[in-house]
């Protein structure tokens, strides 16, 4: 199983994703510490660090 997902016996053996987990790639993610992740903020996480106006 993927890290950061946990088995619910009882919900159909469903992975939900660890909070812990999460709170950790949000923080990541949000740069500027705002709470907030802002458009850039994602393009860049998911666009490996390349801008989609670089191309």
């Amino acid at each position: 199983m993927a890290a950061g997902y946990q088995y619910r016996p009882n919900g159909g053996g469903a992975a939900l994703p660890d909070p812990a987990f999460l709170w950790n790639v949000f923080q990541r993610v949000d740069k500027d510490r705002s709470g907030i992740i802002s458009d850039n903020e994602l393009q860049q996480a998911l666009s490996n660090g390349k801008s989609i106006n670089e191309q």
